[in-house]
């Protein structure tokens, strides 16, 4: 693992640190022999270094917010400082994981392959070790089933342009209920085998269409999030 970066060193020990963990739990997911290459991860110490290491903004409905981390074409992590003004010791690694799954899995540069497998592959990975229920990894979506506005498919690609908080959240849920439903094996097979550009890996993962699954995956959400608290839209004037 190689650490660098204009960021305090104290900071860039943590890092070395957290991403250790990181490590472990994408191997964990992906099998022991990914990321034996050496791990880049850069730490810049302001905004303007981050961009200049390869960070970048993402479109978030009409407006433009910067993202917690990039991985970039050449496999570098590179990590925002907000990282660490924003999110607790556990959500940084929860950012490190999910930006290594980039990595291990070659995905930085891909094309042609659907948002929500890239995107809900690496949320899975981040995610799954940290025993927070799924409305407490995608409040945003539980809020949506609690509505009433429950989908029934994973995020096209146009929704992570919208909205892309909403859209993570949704190609996680979707990534969790395959791999609850159909185990990891056949989940990491089916990702590798999609990541490969294979057009009938679905299919050939779990037998079935995605919109075969529709009815099911509407329940699994209605059942994990569970109902809306009438206490809780009470005092928020809903």
């Amino acid at each position: 693992m190689l650490v660098t970066g204009t960021g305090p060193n104290d900071r860039l020990q943590t890092v070395s640190r957290d991403a250790t963990r990181a490590i472990g739990q994408v191997r964990a997911l992906w099998g022991t022999n990914v990321l034996r290459g050496t791990v880049r991860i850069e730490v810049p110490a302001d905004d303007n270094g981050f961009r200049s290491l390869g960070g970048a903004n993402r479109r978030n409905g009409p407006e433009s917010a910067q993202v917690a981390a990039t991985t970039t074409p050449d496999g570098r992590v590179v990590l925002s400082p907000q990282v660490f003004d924003d999110l607790t010791a556990e959500g940084v690694v929860v950012v490190l994981a999910h930006e290594l799954t980039h990595v291990a899995l070659g995905q930085a540069t891909l094309t042609g392959v659907p948002r929500w497998v890239i995107e809900g592959s690496a949320e899975l990975t981040a995610f799954k070790p940290t025993g927070l229920s799924l409305a407490q990894a995608a409040p945003k979506l539980a809020g949506q089933v609690r509505a009433g506005q429950v989908p029934a498919a994973p995020p096209a690609d146009p929704d992570f342009a919208e909205s892309a908080d909403a859209a993570y959240q949704g190609a996680y849920a979707w990534s969790r209920f395959l791999h609850e439903r159909y185990g990891s094996a056949k989940f990491t097979r089916f990702v590798r085998a999609a990541d490969a550009r294979r057009h009938d890996a679905f299919f050939q993962a779990f037998g079935v269409e995605p919109s075969e699954l529709g009815v099911d995956y509407q329940q699994f959400l209605r059942d994990a999030v569970g109902p809306a608290d009438p206490s809780s839209a009470s005092s928020s004037g809903r």
